[in-house]
């Protein structure tokens, strides 16, 4: 009987343990945790883990074990007074106070709204997670990134794909969706527009004005289109039409739209009116200003200010702007869009232009597509008849100069150079007949014309700076040797002659100066 009795204590006292934990779990307050005890003497008995601590105030349940059970003092023999009492109260705080602070600093409180550093809460285990910054929209993976697409699907569906490229910045992607999309279905008039969008971020406008034109003829009511179609007019130059399809588009088209498109109209004007009377510094202004205003993709605007460069004498910038207007310069396409005028002056332009940088033969083509294309101008018959004498001339020019006979290969460059008097090429190829004459000066004289159309022309330099040795003229020569190894410092030829021109200089120097004085205090004296 004592055996069972003292199970069911046992029992009973760790259902208090149990009701002690969760009574304290359900109000922190009363929670005063303590450290569980081990019992070492029993090695598979493992002691209920309680975090509650005994109230000082509270007198503990004795064990009803007879053997255990000592006999309860009289109340009236030990009863403290009140001073005792509180004093004893006190002491028990501050020792759970103590108790608590140890307790908390070995295994700190867990807030129940937040996770424990490993991640547990309750049964549910949460794996910590890096931050992640918010990724480029353009380096994200699409759905179907790395996969085979299945490009049979409906045309919106391949419409929607292409969408989502496109706002990804894959412009190139999303153009191969629309076209597929049109593939499908060629008559939607949205396809061919988002197609345009497409090319239009690709930098291809020409095409882009084509799938544009081609959603208005299937849907002429198209607004989306119309704007679309109006801003790629108004970067190309045709502002009038650019003007008459933002009067189309309805609720896309805004003031500064309209306004933007009208001070284009003006400069424009102004360009033609300088053109006219040749002042070429107002042409090559005017054109910067309707470039600012949008025109940014202008061949026509383009020709203009190289024309004006030409005439300026800016020949190496000249040829820049215009190799940048007819980057992809397609004569059926620019006739369909820009008409056989202005195409036929961006050929003439062209011809002016490869006369400049001597090539010839491009210039004669240009010329005749040109004069093809509006065989009434009379100014472009005078620049493709000024293209064939030049090229003659030069051909003529570099046959005698191969046979040696340097005097009449001087004289074909002269008659070259009556046609196009500012020509770097022949002005360079007359250089080195009188060069080969023993004419020094008038070599020297040619190459500098040459070099003042053309600063980096290394031919005209070197003719120059040989005939400046000839004549040993060493510190012009060696200034013009300089710039050349700069120019190529792999050059070993020019490097030998710039050490001789220095040795030589030095020598003429120490001839022509005498010097006074030691040290510091060296004088030159002429």
């Amino acid at each position: 009987m004592a055996k069972a009795k003292k199970i069911s204590t046992d029992q009973r006292l760790g259902c208090e343990s149990l009701l002690g934990c969760i009574f304290q779990s359900w109000s922190p307050r009363r929670r005063k945790p303590s450290l569980p005890e081990k019992d070492h003497k029993a090695k598979g008995y493992l002691a209920p883990k309680s975090t509650t601590m005994t109230n000082p105030k509270i007198i503990p349940r004795k064990s009803t074990d007879s053997s255990t059970q000592t006999k309860r003092p009289d109340p009236v023999k030990t009863k403290p007074d009140e001073s005792d009492a509180r004093k004893s109260s006190e002491s028990a705080r501050k020792s759970s106070d103590s108790a608590r602070k140890s307790l908390s600093s070995a295994s700190p409180r867990i807030d129940s709204k937040s996770f424990s550093p490993n991640g547990v809460m309750g049964n549910i285990i949460v794996k910590p997670q890096p931050a992640v910054k918010s990724p480029d929209v353009s380096q994200t993976r699409c759905r179907w990134e790395g996969k085979m697409v299945n490009y049979r699907h409906d045309p919106e569906t391949l419409k929607t794909m292409g969408n989502e490229e496109y706002c990804r910045g894959r412009f190139g992607e999303a153009l191969v969706f629309y076209e597929r999309a049109i593939s499908a279905d060629p008559k939607t008039p949205t396809y061919w527009s988002n197609k345009s969008a497409a090319l239009i971020s690709l930098g291809r406008l020409l095409e882009a004005s084509d799938a544009c034109e081609e959603a208005l003829r299937l849907n002429p009511n198209y607004e989306r289109a119309h704007q679309r179609l109006a801003s790629l007019q108004l970067r190309l130059g045709e502002v009038e039409k650019a003007l008459c399809h933002y009067n189309q588009a309805g609720k896309y088209t805004e003031t500064k739209h309209i306004e933007q498109v009208e001070d284009v109209i003006k400069c424009l004007r102004r360009c033609e009116e300088a053109r006219r009377s040749k002042e070429w510094n107002v042409v090559l202004k005017e054109t910067c200003f309707v470039i600012s205003y949008g025109a940014d993709s202008s061949p026509r605007v383009y020709a203009l200010q190289t024309e004006a460069l030409l005439h300026l004498q800016r020949q190496e910038e000249a040829y820049d702007v215009y190799q940048k207007a007819t980057k992809r310069l397609d004569i059926d396409c620019f006739i369909k869009i820009f008409g056989l005028s202005i195409t036929s002056y961006i050929l003439m332009v062209g011809a002016q232009v490869y006369i400049a940088a001597g090539r010839f033969e491009d210039a004669v083509t240009a010329s005749r597509q040109a004069a093809r294309l509006d065989p009434s101008n009379v100014e472009v018959n005078a620049v493709a008849r000024k293209a064939r004498a030049v090229a003659a001339a030069r051909l003529t020019g570099n046959l005698l100069f191969n046979a040696s006979k340097f005097e009449a290969a001087c004289v074909g460059y002269t008659e070259g150079l009556e046609q196009e008097p500012c020509n770097a090429l022949l002005l360079c190829n007359r250089a080195a007949s009188r060069f080969k004459l023993g004419l020094f000066e008038k070599a020297i004289e040619d190459s500098t014309l040459a070099l003042n159309l053309q600063p980096s022309y290394r031919k005209a330099r070197r003719r120059r700076a040989d005939a400046y040795s000839k004549l040993e003229k060493w510190q012009h020569a060696i200034q013009d040797y300089e710039l050349l190894v700069m120019e190529t410092p792999e050059d070993e030829e020019t490097r030998r002659v710039l050490a001789d021109a220095n040795v030589r200089f030095r020598k003429q120097t120490s001839e022509e100066f005498r010097f006074k004085g030691v040290g510091s205090d060296l004088v030159v004296v002429n």
